[in-house]
């Protein structure tokens, strides 16, 4: 199990940020405070996780922090990048980040459907209905956003979402661009360097083994990141208190 002071102090502002911003969001019904809310509970569940992972026991570090991290860094990221968007953006910023979503879960509707035909083809009716409901609750108020596979026609209709100058799409890469062009947030932009580092362990390589077996090193690799989160919380919850 994880026992860091700083582990304990990033995860303390974390719970921080999660009660305020849905504090805030009842008060204000803000979008803002909503997405601050979910990404913060993101996090918090994924710390949590990653606290009670017993790699010591094994004498390994298991992919599964590194995953988990991953996931904290692009979580926070996305806080901060809510931190530069104008409350204008708010709406189109959600818009193209649900997009993204929507686009692969229609895809894994659609397969999920042609695997249950396979083996229930008598039902065949029953899944294709399920699907239409999906549609409805998931997909209606996006179909006019749907109607290519990346949804291009929304991008072109609704024009491009800037921020500081830059394009915003879904990714890290991008995020990483726009963190770095903030005077307020560059140096949160090298998070993006333990994102990709951190990614190696969902990739088979010989190499990557090496960074798999338990070494003095690699608590202190693990603290940058958590320094990282700490202060990034830190600023959203001091921004916001008042």
């Amino acid at each position: 199990m994880v026992e860091s002071k700083l582990f304990n102090a990033a995860l303390s502002y974390v719970e921080k940020v999660h009660g305020l911003t849905e504090r805030k969001y009842k008060e204000t019904n803000s979008k803002r405070f909503l997405a601050l809310n979910e990404l913060a509970r993101k996090i918090r569940v994924s710390m949590n996780a990653i606290h009670f992972i017993p790699y010591k026991q094994y004498g390994v570090l298991y992919g599964p922090i590194n995953l988990l991290y991953r996931s904290i860094i692009t979580d926070l990221m996305t806080s901060l990048i809510f931190l530069l968007v104008d409350e204008e953006q708010i709406d189109d910023f959600i818009l193209i980040d649900n997009l993204k979503f929507v686009d692969a879960l229609e895809s894994a509707l659609n397969t999920d459907i042609e695997i249950r035909s396979m083996f229930h083809p008598d039902e065949t009716d029953d899944f294709n209905k399920l699907k239409e409901k999906y549609q409805v609750d998931i997909f209606d108020d996006l179909k006019d956003c749907l109607s290519s596979a990346k949804g291009e026609p929304w991008i072109k209709k609704k024009g491009n979402l800037i921020i500081n100058g830059i394009q915003y799409k879904s990714s890290p890469k991008v995020m990483f661009d726009i963190l770095k062009s903030s005077k307020e947030f560059c140096g949160y932009a090298y998070l993006y360097k333990y994102y990709r580092e951190f990614s190696q362990t969902e990739h088979f390589s010989m190499k990557g083994r090496y960074m798999n077996y338990k070494r003095d090193f690699h608590d202190k690799y693990y603290d940058k990141v958590l320094g990282f989160i700490y202060l990034g919380e830190k600023h959203i919850y001091e921004k916001y208190v008042n």
